[in-house]
């Protein structure tokens, strides 16, 4: 038997490419966005950030809010869902509890992972149907909850340092009839650089996710001294997945910049740099 969301992949893909665009640019939430994005009409669906995870070196932490206490500024049991990929992306483990905190605190481990080491991951909440129903505000307007929480890492062999946190930003995804879905689309392929400085002496790993339903191809390119550029590596990145890119600088010393190809309209990495002392982590 074929599902809805089945059916509606089939319809789309016999849609000619240039209906699409025509419909693209006289969609209203395209107006004035260079994102493309879809919102299903159903009031119980709730959107997540596309979150990394990492288990190797270092320990992850996850700050997720319960998006309802803090609405109505009062603690109500809120039972947090959380669903974990592999850089393949595959689903890789779940990881589910109930609390009524404002901010509900994780730590990611490899048994949620089922030993995993990098990955992403999403957050989904649900509440009692007798609550929502109850609830003025609720039952009044159409409310979809967003999870845009803070993702915290250190490095094991640093347990008495502080967490280094970093907001959620690529891209949304959600659970629908069982499926794991996506706002977020590929447009015109473009080239990004990041706003930072490439510095000699350290060790770079930039953190690339995918949260669309297609493959994503990332090409990235090295800049030196005397600003010539040169590829590097061209990496396929599957629907949910990931790819964790090294950079070192304490071999490749001419390098002063690094750049990206992506069909993204943001495509933002998630940085790590590292002396050999210290870390810290940053979006691109």
């Amino acid at each position: 038997m074929v599902t809805f969301i089945e059916m509606n992949k089939i319809l789309k893909s016999k849609i000619p490419l240039s209906f699409k665009k025509i419909v693209r640019s006289v969609y209203p939430l395209n107006a004035s966005s260079e994102h493309t994005y879809f919102y299903p009409k159903d009031s119980k669906l709730n959107f997540s950030d596309f979150f990394m995870f990492r288990c190797d070196d270092f320990e992850t932490v996850f700050i997720a809010e319960n998006n309802l206490a803090l609405l109505l500024a009062e603690p109500i049991n809120c039972r947090h869902a959380f669903y974990f990929f592999n850089s393949h992306g595959h689903l890789c483990g779940e990881h589910r509890d109930v609390s009524n905190s404002f901010h509900y605190l994780l730590k990611i481990t490899k048994q949620m992972t089922n030993s995993e080491k990098i990955g992403g991951f999403i957050h989904q909440t649900s509440y009692s149907n007798d609550l929502i129903i109850e609830d003025s505000i609720l039952t009044s307007n159409r409310i979809n909850f967003q999870h845009r929480g803070y993702t915290g890492y250190r490095k094991k062999t640093d347990e008495n340092s502080c967490y280094s946190y970093m907001h959620g930003n690529f891209g949304g995804m959600y659970l629908y009839d069982d499926s794991f879905l996506s706002l977020s689309r590929q447009r015109a392929s473009h080239f990004y650089t990041p706003q930072i400085i490439i510095k000699p002496d350290r060790f770079y790993e930039f953190y690339f996710c995918n949260p669309t339903e297609k493959k994503l191809l990332v090409s990235i390119s090295l800049i030196d001294k005397s600003l010539n550029s040169f590829k590097a590596v061209s990496k396929v990145i599957k629907p949910k997945g990931s790819y964790l890119y090294e950079l070192d600088t304490f071999i490749y010393n001419q390098i002063t910049n690094i750049s990206w190809k992506t069909n993204l309209p943001v495509g933002r990495a998630a940085v790590f740099e590292n002396n050999g002392f210290l870390f810290d982590v940053f979006h691109s």
